[in-house]
């Protein structure tokens, strides 16, 4: 601590914890990722009263602070206590609300925006090597002659292969970047290095495109998460599906496995898109400090969905949980799966003048009928709890049970080989994509015809390494395709979809 900050006022050396106290009861500025209002925006500042705050509790935690900082046997940071002190705080609350530092909020609003810099490339580290595994098409990346496969030794100065490193690093330089332009350090195939000037642009992170068509009825869409663009991806994926279909009404597999949530606005613009009518409840939020808020549908739906399945696991959480509630309380499709996740609280961003900001818990997700979302967690009340934990749908009456997170009406669980697994990814980077030339996609999928290099993989499945390599040279599109064909719940769906009258179908236990 310098001379000069020892003169500051200890109000001004403490403001982020002060602040941080004063979001713990409710009051500063913030935004509601659940309100459709604040769409396009990731952060709204709202006024507050100064003079409702209460004043003990604050008073003493300063004083112990300014009286370690002045009086403690060593130098102190008192930044850092005044982060530790948030973190303890918001620890005590719930599972969800946390201290955000500078550096994770401008990661969170990429993540919310579904844009962000970058050259076009997804890459993994395997062995403290930085390996390219797919190449966004004409992309910057791809136009500079950057391939699957091929290593990032260095960006500027800086090295990223061949000690260790993670993404966070690589992606606090290209932030950092004073130019559009990365200097990059390469090695492609046979071990050439290259240097290489890639100019920089905007990504949209892909959330919502990946989609085909199965057997000319059934259209299926995966979303990966809810960004501000989510909504667009989902639309186009929609109009897509209905030129292959050639018809406006076709049957939806809504694909929500290992979804985390994320912004809610757009999940209501998506269930706007499944119900036709108008004014249809499909979720509210309810908190101590927060009126009952109901969000309900625009009657503004473009195509003429028929039958819905909705593919939900123990990862699909938040967001996912709201269109999978909406779905099963309506009788409007059927949940097929995992009981999910149980992430249901409406949280705020309170920025902090300093940097930084609190993830804040304001009130409750429920779906239509009523049932809280969240999945019970140690609290000091149990307001959280609902007495009765039976729920009935608000169409055909069915009994539906509430123990936090959403039942499926026909649960599947989803087998390992079936899930995504990284060290497929590792050893296609590793032993295959820096060695071989791209290969043919029907040779690919057709699992008939052998592939020399997939000799020594061990434990890991040829239909995992084949499904790396498709993606790797061919993208998400045709990944999905080749490697749900054996998929037990997408078999399934389609099987529901095949009934005249699937929730009829499954009333009389046809499932």
């Amino acid at each position: 601590m310098t001379s000069g900050d020892s003169t500051q006022s200890n109000y001004k050396i403490f403001e982020p914890f002060l602040l941080a106290i004063s979001m713990v009861i409710g009051m500063f500025l913030g935004y509601n990722l659940f309100d459709a209002k604040n769409d396009l925006s990731l952060l709204v500042t709202n006024e507050f009263d100064s003079n409702t705050l209460p004043s003990g509790g604050i008073g003493r935690i300063e004083e112990i602070i300014r009286i370690v900082e002045n009086s403690y046997v060593d130098k102190v940071d008192s930044e850092e206590m005044s982060k530790d002190a948030i973190v303890s705080i918001v620890q005590q609350l719930d599972p969800h609300s946390s201290y955000i530092s500078p550096q994770e909020l401008e990661e969170y609003n990429q993540r919310m925006e579904g844009v962000y810099k970058g050259i076009g490339v997804e890459s993994k580290f395997v062995d403290d090597s930085l390996f390219v595994n797919y190449v966004i098409p004409n992309s910057q990346a791809e136009k500079a002659g950057i391939n699957p496969g091929d290593i990032i030794l260095n960006i500027g100065s800086d090295t990223v292969s061949g000690r260790s490193k993670d993404h966070t690093f690589v992606e606090s330089i290209i932030r950092s970047a004073d130019s559009n332009t990365l200097s990059l350090q390469v090695k492609s195939k046979h071990e050439k290095i290259q240097n290489l000037n890639v100019e920089l642009e905007e990504i949209t992170a892909q959330s919502a495109s990946s989609h085909y068509l199965i057997d000319g009825n059934h259209g299926y869409i995966k979303i990966k998460r809810f960004s501000a663009n989510t909504y667009d991806q989902f639309f186009k994926s929609l109009e897509s599906l209905s030129d292959l279909a050639k018809k406006d009404d076709f049957n939806l597999i809504l694909d929500l496995r290992d979804n985390p949530g994320g912004f809610v606005p757009q999940t209501l613009r998506i269930l706007s898109q499944l119900f036709n009518s108008k004014d249809k409840l499909l979720s509210y939020t309810i908190g101590e400090h927060r009126k009952r808020k109901e969000y309900k549908s625009t009657g503004r739906s473009f195509y003429n969905i028929q039958n819905i399945v909705i593919l939900i696991n123990e990862n699909s959480a938040s967001a996912s949980e709201i269109i999978a509630g909406a779905i099963q309380d309506w009788d409007r499709g059927i949940l097929l799966g995992e009981r999910s996740y149980g992430k249901g609280l409406v949280q705020e961003i309170f920025p902090l003048k300093r940097g930084g900001a609190i993830r804040l818990t304001v009130a409750r997700y429920a779906t239509p009928s009523g049932r809280f979302i969240q999945t019970p967690y140690e609290i000091k009340n149990d307001e959280q709890l609902q007495e009765d934990s039976t729920f009935y749908t608000l169409k055909l009456k069915r009994e539906i049970k509430n123990n936090g997170g959403i039942l499926p009406d026909i649960t599947i669980e989803q087998l390992e080989e079936d899930k995504y697994q990284s060290k497929a990814t590792e050893f296609v980077c590793k032993h295959i994509l820096p060695y071989y030339d791209k290969i043919e996609l029907e040779y690919l999928q057709n699992e008939s015809v052998s592939l020399p290099f997939l000799i020594d993989y061990s434990s890991i499945q040829e239909r995992q390494l084949r499904a790396e390599l498709i993606y790797s040279w061919y993208g998400e599109i045709p990944y999905y395709e080749y490697f749900q064909k054996r998929d037990p719940m997408l078999r399934k769906a389609v099987e529901i979809l095949s009934k005249k009258d699937p929730l009829k179908s499954l009333a009389s236990n046809e499932f």
